[in-house]
């Protein structure tokens, strides 16, 4: 184990032999240690200061956001750079995962893998900034988190593998309670998207990444609007469901609640937070089931359903 930028001094290692368990070394990683806690494992006093109830290793509390370390794409994934350090060793157990499991040994890593060290900050990209659209394009926010270089440097990665055949990045403000695309827009259905109008209806600038079939990227900006490349890339015309029901009061008030980082289960099943009521009645309107959740707590943290989960598989479209 190393220092933090928390850890006032040197850390020392921890030895091998002291952790006994799988379920020691999670408990390490995610809730941190102590002080007191490693003269109690290891009978070593730690040369960080004479506090016993002090960080050597900092606990990561934002890391049931599981969303944002990685993003699976296909058969392959991209293992994300966080823009605050403070989340950096998510990114670090998800790639520790994805490069060294078996389950994932068989995919590739098409950005930030650790053979790859130029793919380094300045470079950061966030989960919650992709929303893959189809089997052959992807949805970009950039944003405070995510950087359009990185865009570019995942996207020609991804073509050359064969991965997809499009990537659409557009803006969205640097402000956090917008701070991930995935907090503004979501896909509930085929065809079917609940978005923020206040930030979803006032895009005017959006590129599209495609390759030029010798290993670079050709960055253009659209002339259709997104609803048009949204119905394109679905194949049917697109259906909008406005957070809040279209009222701008209440979307704004949901929007403090997470009311459009909704997490479809299945096709037309959606999940939420049982608070956001208007944006509830909104989907049921529309025909999407919904799963209401309590989240008193949760919320708090500025994230949804969507925030806390991490697809591996998706089903093909039929």
């Amino acid at each position: 184990m190393c220092a933090t930028d928390q850890a006032p001094a040197i850390v020392p290692d921890l030895i091998d032999e002291k952790i006994t368990s799988n379920e020691m070394l999670l408990a390490i990683l995610f809730r941190g240690i102590t002080n007191h806690e490693y003269y109690e494992l290891t009978g070593r006093q730690p040369l960080v200061g004479s506090a016993t109830n002090i960080f050597i290793l900092p606990p990561i509390p934002n890391s049931y956001f599981s969303r944002d370390p990685g993003v699976v794409v296909g058969r392959s994934a991209i293992s994300c750079k966080m823009h605050y350090s403070e989340r950096v060793r998510e990114t670090l157990l998800v790639r520790a995962v994805l490069e060294h499991h078996p389950e994932f040994s068989h995919h590739q890593i098409l950005y930030g893998s650790s053979t790859n060290p130029i793919e380094d900050r300045p470079f950061t990209i966030e989960g919650g900034d992709v929303i893959v659209l189809s089997e052959e394009s992807l949805l970009v926010g950039v944003s405070e988190r995510t950087r359009s270089e990185t865009v570019r440097v995942f996207a020609r990665k991804a073509f050359a593998g064969g991965q997809i055949k499009r990537v659409f990045e557009i803006p969205i403000p640097s402000e956090r309670s917008f701070m991930h695309l995935d907090t503004v827009f979501t896909i509930v259905d085929r065809g079917v998207v609940v978005w923020y109008p206040g930030v979803m209806e006032r895009i005017d600038h959006i590129e599209q990444l495609t390759s030029d079939g010798q290993g670079e990227v050709i960055r253009v900006k659209e002339t259709r609007s997104l609803n048009r490349i949204l119905s394109d890339e679905f194949g049917t015309e697109l259906k909008i469901i406005p957070s809040g029901g279209g009222d701008e009061h209440f979307a704004t008030r949901e929007q403090r609640t997470d009311g459009t980082n909704i997490l479809a289960i299945a096709p037309g099943v959606a999940c939420t937070y049982r608070r956001n009521e208007r944006t509830i009645k909104a989907m049921q309107k529309a025909g999407v089931e919904c799963i209401a959740i309590p989240g008193s707590e949760l919320v708090r943290g500025l994230g949804g359903p969507r925030c806390m989960t991490m697809p591996l598989r998706r089903r093909p479209r039929e």
